[in-house]
């Protein structure tokens, strides 16, 4: 009796595969613990994680019996990756679902990815690169049974008509479909974010409209003649009409972010130049910054000056108390917020927004110390100010922050 069977027996183990086992290294997360990229990523691993292992071990016994079960894997993993990917964009509206019900047929599901419009240059890109595999694997098994039983649905032998694959061949061709889903995936989640911010159009995504701004160039350059060869390459590349490049060209010019790309800048709903550069004069008399390449100081608890921490809290406690009497509720909101968006690294397009939600938080907030002092005691205050400047229109004043830093730097 095998040791399974002698626990089944005994009443030890009574589920032989779902029973729950208190084991730290070895469980897996599965059902309301699971994730539906799970089985997308497991069936693709499990197929190449087999062949991989048939072929280091020489094992030539199982290249007949382990063949169906790398392809069925295969095939199983890019069925659920086109419908993740399907869905995933039609949650954004960037795709159209398929219609009827739901089925096992690859190369419909990769016909209906690549018929559209897919608004994204790189994302239509990765789904024709597909084409050869969802063809492969679709029309030798169009409904997801002919490498899983021997023989079809009608009674006959299934894969009737071939005769042998090459395993190698296999791996190099799993290993390849893995790249491009993992990269096309990667590409969607990207685009769910890039939707959120808002800074698009039907044809193009955000990052199609980085790339035009970076063809067509500064908007100051657009009345040379020049410029016309730019529209013909940006509506070249991107496949875009007369129309659809103008309708680019505004998004570009509305995005926040986007707009600095052409030499534009975008004004701050409170804040001044001068009061941002004020700011950051006074935070860096409390907080100067590190000379350049200065490694890390341990020190011990008998070499703590407890003096100049009473002084750097007096220190602080000014700063604080000076940004209260310097800065309206209205104009901290507003330097929060771009701190913030520098620090996150959020699209400039999510400034309105932020901005908005900051600004009722703020204006309920009966602890306005307690506000300032969250912000203002933050070591990378300035550097995500530095970085949010940037992001949210104000490039030119990003530099001008970034030099007070560099000249207090050189000064230590």
């Amino acid at each position: 009796m095998s040791e399974i069977a002698s626990l089944l027996d005994d009443g030890t183990i009574t589920d032989p595969f779902f029973q729950v086992i208190h084991d730290g290294e070895w469980n897996a997360c599965i059902g309301k613990q699971g994730d539906d990229l799970n089985y997308v990523e497991g069936y693709l691993d499990a197929a190449q994680i087999l062949v991989d292992t048939l072929i280091k071990q020489e094992n030539y016994r199982g290249r007949d019996t382990l063949a169906m079960p790398i392809l069925y894997n295969a095939r199983h993993g890019l069925e659920l990756a086109l419908k993740f990917i399907l869905r995933e964009l039609s949650s954004i509206n960037m795709a159209v679902p398929r219609g009827g019900a739901a089925d096992h047929d690859v190369k419909a599901y990769w016909e209906q990815l690549s018929g559209q419009p897919i608004g994204d240059l790189h994302c239509r890109a990765l789904i024709a690169e597909l084409q050869p595999f969802a063809l492969s694997l679709g029309c030798i098994d169009p409904g997801g049974q002919e490498l899983r039983y021997f023989d079809s649905r009608d009674g006959k032998q299934s894969l009737a008509e071939k005769a042998v694959v090459n395993l190698p061949l296999i791996q190099a061709s799993i290993r390849g479909l893995r790249d491009i889903l993992g990269n096309l995936i990667n590409r969607v989640f990207q685009l769910k974010e890039e939707v959120a911010a808002g800074a698009m159009t039907n044809e193009c995504s955000r990052a199609d409209l980085v790339d035009i701004a970076r063809i067509v160039g500064p908007q100051a350059r657009w009345i040379e003649e020049s410029f016309l060869d730019r529209k013909t390459e940006a509506k070249a590349t991107f496949g875009l009409s007369g129309n659809g490049l103008s309708r680019a060209l505004t998004a570009i010019r509305e995005g926040r972010q986007l707009r600095t790309l052409i030499g534009l800048e975008a004004p701050l709903a409170h804040l001044t130049a001068g009061l941002v550069l004020e700011v950051a004069a006074r935070w860096l008399q409390t907080y100067p910054p590190p000379t350049l390449n200065s490694e890390p100081i341990i020190i011990s608890a008998d070499e703590i000056d407890f003096e100049e921490m009473v002084a750097h809290g007096e220190a602080v406690a000014a700063l604080d108390n000076w940004v209260i009497d310097r800065l309206s509720v209205e104009e901290f909101a507003d330097l929060e917020t771009v701190f913030y968006i520098g620090r996150d690294q959020l699209f400039g397009e999510f400034y309105e927004r932020k901005l908005d939600g900051t600004l009722i938080a703020h204006r309920l907030e009966p602890n306005r110390s307690a506000v300032v002092d969250d912000i203002m005691s933050k070591t990378n205050f300035l550097d995500g100010l530095i970085a949010g400047l940037s992001r949210v229109g104000q490039p030119n004043l990003s530099v001008a922050v970034e030099q007070l830093q560099n000249g207090a730097r050189r000064k230590i």
